[in-house]
C-alpha cells in the first residue's frame, strides 16, 4: 500500500502533468507569446496560485516542454544502442521510437522549434547537448554498419543529420486522423532510413551475414 508522502507526490506530479499538458495545448495553438497566466488558468479553472506551487514562471513551463521531447529522444537511443545484434536491427529500433516520441510530443517538438528564441540560455544549452548525445548514438551504429558490412553511406553524419531531420518534420505534418497509425509511421520512417544507410533487404543481409561465417570473417 501507497504511503501517505508517496500518495502526496503522486498527486503532485499528476497536477503538474495536468499544468503542461494544458500549457502546451495553448503555446501550441496561440503561441508562447500571447498566452498568460490568466488564460491558463482560465483553461484549467485553478488559481495562479496553485500554478505556481509547480512552476516558477510561464517560461519554467515552455522550458520543460521543451526539454522533454529531446530527453525523451535520447531515452530511445540510450536503450536501442545497448541491445544485441547487428548494427541494422539496433538502427531500425531505434529510429522506429525515436519516431513514436515524436509522433507522441508533436505538438511539445513543434513549439520547441518555434519557440526557442524564449528559452533561458541555460535550458538552450542543455537541449543542445541532448541533441548531441542523439546524433552521437547515431553515428556511432552508422559506424558500427559500416564495420559490418551492412551499410553503405560516404558520410556518417551528413547521413544521421538527414535521418533526424525526416523524422523530426514529422512535427509539421502530423495529424491525428491521417490513414496510417503512428506504428505504421514509425515502421515506414526506419525503413526509409534504414534504405538511406544503405542496408540490404533482410534475405540479401542474411546472406551476406551467412557467407562471412562460413568463412570465418565475421569482422
Amino acid at each position: 500500500m501507497a504511503t501517505p508522502s508517496a500518495m502526496k507526490d503522486d498527486v503532485a506530479l499528476y497536477k503538474r502533468e495536468l499544468i503542461l499538458r494544458a500549457a502546451g495545448e495553448l503555446f501550441f495553438r496561440n503561441g508562447y507569446t500571447a498566452t498568460t497566466t490568466d488564460a491558463l488558468t482560465e483553461r484549467l479553472s485553478v488559481s495562479k496560485t496553485l500554478i505556481y506551487q509547480h512552476f516558477r514562471s510561464k517560461q519554467d513551463m515552455l522550458a520543460t516542454i521543451c526539454e522533454r521531447g529531446i530527453s525523451e529522444s535520447v531515452q530511445v537511443a540510450i536503450d536501442a544502442a545497448a541491445l544485441p545484434g547487428r548494427a541494422d536491427e539496433r538502427l531500425f529500433r531505434l529510429l522506429h521510437d525515436f519516431t513514436l516520441v515524436v509522433i507522441e510530443r508533436h505538438e511539445w517538438i513543434a513549439i520547441s522549434s518555434r519557440e526557442v528564441a524564449h528559452l533561458p540560455a541555460d535550458v538552450d544549452q542543455r537541449i543542445r547537448d541532448m541533441q548531441g548525445d542523439f546524433d552521437r548514438i547515431v553515428r556511432d551504429i552508422i559506424k558500427d554498419g559500416l564495420r559490418e558490412g551492412v551499410f553503405d553511406v560516404e558520410d556518417p553524419a551528413i547521413v544521421c543529420l538527414g535521418i533526424a531531420g525526416m523524422i523530426i518534420w514529422i512535427h509539421a505534418w502530423y495529424r491525428g486522423s491521417g490513414r496510417l497509425t503512428p506504428e505504421q509511421i514509425a515502421d515506414s520512417m526506419a525503413r526509409s532510413a534504414l534504405r538511406m544507410v544503405g542496408a540490404p533487404d533482410r534475405p540479401a543481409l542474411e546472406t551476406a551475414l551467412s557467407d562471412r561465417s562460413s568463412t570465418g570473417k565475421l569482422d
